[in-house]
């Protein structure tokens, strides 16, 4: 249990500091919401170009999309934002230090740098979620599973990005494009999949599985998809990809060159 504990200590130690930047704070809640609103008009007008559905999803479930997406990114940044470093650190040597703590460096490294306007995309997120779901009739019991929905997300995505850091130590450079294309595939999962050629869509639920968290509890919310996809598809692809991540990221540092790596 001692590692669990200095694991918390370290995340809430490092998030103490940051949020005594209050202005850093504030500006972080308006540009998370800002991006949010943004992107809710331009699905406005895709909805009005497309007569008001998108692959037969009414506006209301698409909403519901936005906020599980927004949440998943707000859980990840809050949690795990420390891997967007990781070429920083490649390319300056600072992992040296972080490999000889006396704990697992990859758990130790993720939640030593938690971004504050992940409170925007989370409390965004969660009201999106809330209300589109209010609109489209949802079960308030069936919401219950937010928790394990967005939980599987986070690790879904952090996994991918983990990944990309590891891409980044093989290749020996600061390749911050590996990660905006992890979060291109995730802000790709606010809409139905069907829009998709069939080609993105298996890419999404099986190589990326950032929908099976998204599209897969929408889709049992709005009676299209069945509940045993909604409840057992995203705690098993966050396993799989979480146990992919460690493995790959670990074989990665076997061949780490230290400084000027």
């Amino acid at each position: 249990m001692r590692e669990p504990r200095v694991l918390w200590r370290a995340f809430k130690t490092t998030l103490q500091t940051r949020l005594e930047y209050r202005v850093d704070l504030a500006l972080g809640l308006l540009g998370s919401l800002g991006m949010q609103a943004a992107s809710l008009g331009l699905l406005w007008v895709v909805l009005n170009a497309s007569g008001g559905t998108l692959a037969g999803w009414k506006p209301d479930q698409i909403g519901v999309l936005y906020g599980l997406t927004a949440m998943v990114q707000g859980a990840s940044e809050l949690f795990f934002n420390h891997i967007w470093m990781a070429p920083v650190y490649i390319v300056r040597g600072q992992f040296d230090r972080l490999l000889v703590y006396p704990v697992r460096a990859l758990p130790f490294y993720l939640v030593t740098s938690p971004e504050l306007h992940a409170f925007g995309n989370l409390g965004g997120g969660l009201a999106l979620t809330l209300a589109f779901g209010h609109l489209a009739g949802f079960s308030p019991w069936a919401l219950l599973g937010l928790p394990l929905w967005v939980a599987c997300g986070c690790l879904v995505h952090t996994s991918l990005l983990v990944l990309a850091g590891a891409a980044t130590v093989s290749i020996q450079g600061g390749y911050f494009q590996l990660y905006w294309l992890v979060n291109t595939l995730l802000q790709s999962s606010r809409y139905p999949l069907p829009v998709y050629p069939w080609v993105v869509q298996a890419l999404m639920l099986t190589l990326a599985p950032l929908a099976v968290a998204t599209f897969l509890p929408a889709g049992a919310l709005a009676g299209r998809l069945p509940w045993t996809a909604a409840i057992l598809g995203p705690p098993v692809a966050a396993a799989l990809m979480v146990a992919l991540a460690w493995w790959v990221w670990d074989k990665a540092f076997e061949s780490y060159e230290s400084t000027g790596s």
